[in-house]
């Protein structure tokens, strides 16, 4: 009777599987919403297929917990990655990827005799305890539904909140719902209620979406000084301000071949600012010219005067079809079968028109910088509550009697004399005064400090300048043969007009890039060949960031070979004849291999063969005087408990009977 509750406590303990094809909709759910799509389609396939197939394969215990084990690391591994490369926003990507961190459990989970998961291999705790587990903790359980649930939170985490995802996702758990209801209540009954709930979510949700972009909107106003560096042409948000050290990450994001051995550091802009205002500096509506492709050279030629001097190969990641790339200042022509467009404005961006994902395209380059447009009156403005700051420093180094030359001089040893640099902030002062501190109290700032405080100050002497946002491309791989841009290269610089001619300048000491480059992680060689190893077989040229997923398929080749290999002498059972008896099937594959059947065979051949149905008990009986039976029967009952309980603890059956024999 013991046994019998056990088993009824068990089978309750389990969770039902998924009705076919509700594991493939969740799946393909997740991989539109997180983009994900390619990988969904493959895992939802490969989940889904059992139930067309008519063999299954033999997992033990130990195999079991060694895939669990196996898909921890490895999602260990993508977690501290992504942590890595992009501090504690990465939360969201480690969200999305939830997926992927039970796919191999319940890959072995659906072709395994069992059918399920023994809770020993989801939780250590349970697996430490052994023998002493009790059966209310270490049972099977079908894990199908809980890894639908977490297919639908981790599309939650994607950026298509729209009408067709809520309702997606709504359909989706009512289909889950439908397996596990009371079939007393009416379909109407079942229905109503759950339709009304639907109908509330969705009111709700619309108005907390409304909420949160009005929200958005205002406090992106309020505080936009505290924002990050943006590739806008209208508007770039500063740091300057911000508490803290910043993180910077190894993330590559750009890789350049040259044909000869650059003078570095050189500098890749994206655009320039001419006005700044509390920490944020931007420009008047942006317009940008189309130019026009060169039908013979297929190329786009920025200036039509210059031949190339020079070309760069380079690779970049595009999140969206219309991009602002990084470009050196005499930029001349752009070509490449991933181009579609290019333009420039008059603040020297250059805007592509390309698919999105992976491009690679050719520039090149010539004696002379590309043309920007000459001075405005915005080019000479200081913010009011700055311009007695940027005075008292301008007398004092005497800037209003010397020429535009000797300015520039001058305020180059100034920053050069006087200040050091510091990814470190450790107070926040009032809106406004970030650059008074910057000047006369600590002296100290990173490169948006020194750029900012230059080029207001060269204005204060009547040299129209600009603010400069970019890359420093100053690391070469000489095992990878190219120039690495990383995102902690992010650099800003000004430029100021003289002489009918912008110029470039930087004031930040040429120290910033060896103490950024020493705050590197650990990891960084290991990324780094992982990066090269995709780019020299698929040719991507651009390490992967939060919207490459391509990273992905370089994990589960290895991974599904190791699988493939691990398990391809393991024995796959035919199920057709077991089909309908399902728990007797279970029941047969314990104690055959018991060690009383040596003994029972020798039995038969000294004394008498078993009779048809005659249990082993009575056959003992039978053949063997009372007194000798009796060590033969205590024998029989372990080795039926052995035989044919499905939860009894088989290593400590099998070895009493082999104790047992020792003594018979």
């Amino acid at each position: 009777m013991n046994n019998i509750n056990i088993n009824i406590k068990t089978v309750k303990n389990r969770l039902k599987a998924a009705p076919l094809g509700l594991t493939l909709a969740s799946l393909l759910l997740w991989g539109w919403q997180t983009d994900y799509l390619f990988y969904a389609i493959i895992m939802g396939v490969l989940l889904e297929l059992p139930y067309f197939i008519k063999w299954r394969i033999e997992f033990s215990e130990k195999d079991i917990n060694q895939l669990a084990d196996l898909s921890g690391i490895l999602f260990f591994i993508v977690t501290v990655y992504v942590f890595v490369n992009y501090s504690f926003q990465g939360i969201y990507k480690i969200l999305e990827l939830l997926p992927f961190a039970l796919v191999i459990l319940m890959l072995a989970q659906n072709y395994s005799m069992q059918n399920g998961i023994r809770t020993s291999a989801l939780f250590i705790s349970i697996r430490r305890m052994g023998n002493k587990a009790d059966s209310d903790i270490l049972y099977d359980t079908n894990i199908s539904l809980p890894y639908i649930f977490l297919c639908l939170i981790s599309a939650s985490s994607g950026n298509k909140y729209n009408e067709v995802f809520f309702f997606s996702s709504s359909f989706i758990i009512v289909w889950t719902l439908w397996g596990l209801r009371a079939k007393h209540h009416s379909i109407i009954s079942w229905l109503t209620p759950i339709a009304i709930v639907i109908s509330i979510s969705f009111l709700t949700q619309q108005g907390l979406q409304t909420l949160q972009n009005n929200a958005e909107i205002f406090f992106l106003d309020l505080f936009e000084q505290y924002g990050f560096s943006s590739r806008d042409p209208d508007r770039a948000r500063t740091t300057i301000g911000s508490l803290g050290r910043l993180k910077l990450s190894d993330r590559i994001v750009l890789r350049i071949k040259s044909d000869h051995e650059l003078d570095t550091p050189l500098y890749f802009r994206e655009t320039s600012y001419s006005r700044y205002h509390h920490g944020t500096w931007s420009n008047p509506q942006v317009e940008f010219d189309i130019i026009e492709k060169t039908p013979a050279k297929k190329e786009w030629r920025l200036n039509k005067q210059l031949n190339d001097t020079g070309n760069f190969d380079i690779a970049i990641y595009l999140q969206d079809q219309s991009s602002i790339l990084p470009v050196p200042d005499n930029i001349n022509t752009l070509s490449g079968k991933d181009l579609i467009q290019v333009e420039t404005s008059i603040y020297g961006s250059t805007r592509i028109e390309a698919r999105e994902g992976w491009i690679s395209y050719r520039l090149g380059y010539s004696d002379k910088d590309f043309v920007e447009v000459e001075p405005t009156a915005d080019d000479l403005v200081i913010q009011l509550n700055y311009q007695n700051d940027f005075k008292l420093v301008a007398e004092e180094l005497e800037l209003y009697t010397k020429s535009p030359e000797q300015i520039i001089n001058t305020v180059k040893q100034y920053f050069k004399d006087n200040f050091y640099y510091s990814i470190t902030q450790n107070q926040r002062y009032t809106r406004g005064q970030y650059l008074t501190k910057f000047l006369f109290k600590d002296k100290k700032g990173h490169c948006e400090y020194f750029a900012t405080a230059t080029a207001l100050l060269l204005r204060e002497a009547g040299i129209p300048t600009r603010y400069t946002i970019g890359y420093s491309v100053q690391e070469y791989s000489a095992w990878q043969k190219m120039y690495l841009v990383r995102a902690r290269h992010a650099h800003s610089w000004l430029k100021y007009y003289i002489n009918g001619k912008w110029h470039k300048m930087d004031t930040t000491p040429s120290i910033w890039a060896p103490m950024e480059a020493a705050d590197r992680t650990i990891m960084e060689p290991f990324f780094d060949l992982l990066s090269y190893l995709r780019y020299k077989i698929t040719g991507s040229e651009i390490e992967s960031n939060t919207e490459s997923n391509d990273w992905l398929i370089w994990l589960l080749i290895p991974l599904m070979a190791y699988l493939v290999w691990r398990f391809y002498n393991k024995q796959r059972v035919d199920t057709k004849k077991t089909r309908n008896d399902n728990f007797d099937t279970k029941l047969k594959r314990f104690g055959m291999d018991s060690p009383i059947y040596p003994l029972l065979q020798n039995l038969e051949q000294e004394a008498a063969t078993r009779l048809q149905g005659e249990t082993l008990s009575k056959w003992i009986k039978r053949i063997l005087p009372i007194t000798e039976a009796e060590k033969y029967l205590q024998l029989i009952k372990l080795h039926n408990r052995y035989r044919f309980n499905p939860v009894s603890n088989k290593r400590h059956d099998k070895q009493s009977i082999k104790e047992l024999l020792d003594r018979v």
